[in-house]
């Protein structure tokens, strides 16, 4: 069964845990979360989720509300408005029902009455789309690339899966967060006019427009939100504004990669925070085996730890330390395993070439595209039919 995506509009923290809660159903998920506030429908649209759920006081509930549900326009991305509240009563359905809202309940509902009546939402909207020709809009993906050790070919890696991914037509932009000494520009071999420092300046706030007149583009069709030009600048990329960078980014790219730097920064929180999938980046040696458990602690903290991946880079056959260390000592998996290239990885650094069209026969360059083949078949949902293909093949 698909699964049924479910994006939190609340200011209330109580509210927003009752909610969580309430999914005593694994096929159900809360992808993310807005206040109520101006900024929520770009930050909501982004999510392209299957139910919108509004937790909210019933004194809350007034024209101006429903005014905002009104104009945040879900079904234009096949999504179901539903409210959630502590007191229902005849004119707070009427009024909800007037502004497109499927479902008045209240905040106090049982868990498997919830769930049931949400699958069934859901289940008549994709019918109604499925009846008229409408297509869901896809969801787009934010990868970030974290290591708490520097020198692991985190950037190296992000900028050719990111170069990758573009080459294959995706709508791919590379976000370089490592905001004092990043260097994916250099790796890329461009020279950015404009950087994300620009676009956190705007007075006049984060939008599709100046995302995109502040971004580099690559020959390969990728855009490269570059780091700022000198490390004092820095300061002026708030954790609001990287926010509201990924927000707007999610409505128009089908991939984002975040390229972190390796301090756990406001800014880089909020980019672990708001990724899909956490990359935690790790060469194989003694200093990176501990780095990542500590790397892996911290996101556990910002509980994100189900979003974490192991991703291996610079393996060697002979190694005191192995790959079954990390998944031993982490708990979980290597997700992506990346051969020891130094010398195809230096020259196409010199160059400004990506490995993959450098020395596409090389090792590292086969594991960089069949890293992104995973990451292409999990978005689209065709892993199973990808394996099944390869046994039938066998």
């Amino acid at each position: 069964m698909e699964k049924i995506n479910i994006v939190v509009c609340s200011n209330d923290t109580e509210y927003k845990v009752a909610l969580k809660n309430k999914l005593v159903d694994e096929n159900f998920a809360i992808i993310g979360y807005s206040d109520i506030e101006p900024g929520a429908k770009v930050r909501v649209q982004g999510f392209v989720p299957d139910i919108v759920a509004f937790l909210v006081d019933s004194y809350d509930i007034n024209p101006q509300f429903t005014d905002f549900i009104e104009d945040m326009n879900l079904s234009a991305i096949g999504a179901v408005p539903v409210i959630l509240t502590d007191k229902v009563t005849v004119d707070i359905v009427n009024m909800a029902a007037q502004a497109g809202v499927k479902q008045v309940l209240d905040i106090n509902i049982d868990g498997k009455e919830f769930c049931s009546t949400m699958d069934r939402l859901v289940t008549k909207e994709r019918k109604f789309n499925s009846d008229t020709g409408s297509e869901k809009r896809t969801r787009s993906t934010v990868y970030g690339f974290f290591s708490g050790k520097g020198g692991v070919g985190k950037t190296t890696i992000a900028a050719n899966v990111a170069v990758e991914l573009a080459t294959r037509g995706k709508k791919t932009l590379l976000i370089d967060l490592d905001l004092q000494f990043g260097d994916a520009d250099m790796a890329l071999d461009l020279t950015p006019t404009e950087t994300i420092v620009d676009i956190s300046r705007d007075g006049n706030g984060v939008s599709i427009d100046n995302l995109t007149t502040c971004c580099t583009s690559h020959p390969s069709g990728l855009s490269l939100l570059a780091s700022p030009p000198s490390p004092e600048l820095a300061e002026y990329v708030t954790s609001k504004a990287v926010k509201s960078i990924i927000d707007v980014a999610r409505n128009y790219f089908e991939y984002i990669l975040i390229d972190c730097g390796c301090a756990l920064t406001d800014p880089v929180i909020t980019a672990i925070e708001s990724s899909d999938v956490i990359f935690t980046v790790n060469d194989v040696n003694i200093l990176s085996l501990k780095r990542a458990k500590v790397c892996l602690n911290v996101i556990q903290q910002l509980n994100q730890k189900d979003k974490a991946r192991l991703l291996i880079n610079k393996n060697v056959k002979k190694n005191n330390v192995t790959i079954q260390d990390f998944e031993n000592l982490l708990g979980i998996p290597a997700y992506s395993v990346i051969s020891s290239d130094f010398k195809t990885v230096n020259s196409s650094l010199n160059n400004g070439q990506p490995v993959t069209t450098y020395k596409p026969r090389s090792p590292i360059a086969r594991d960089i595209v069949e890293l992104v083949d995973k990451m292409v078949l999990e978005r689209e949902g065709k892993v199973e039919h990808a394996k099944k293909s390869r046994r039938a093949a066998k």
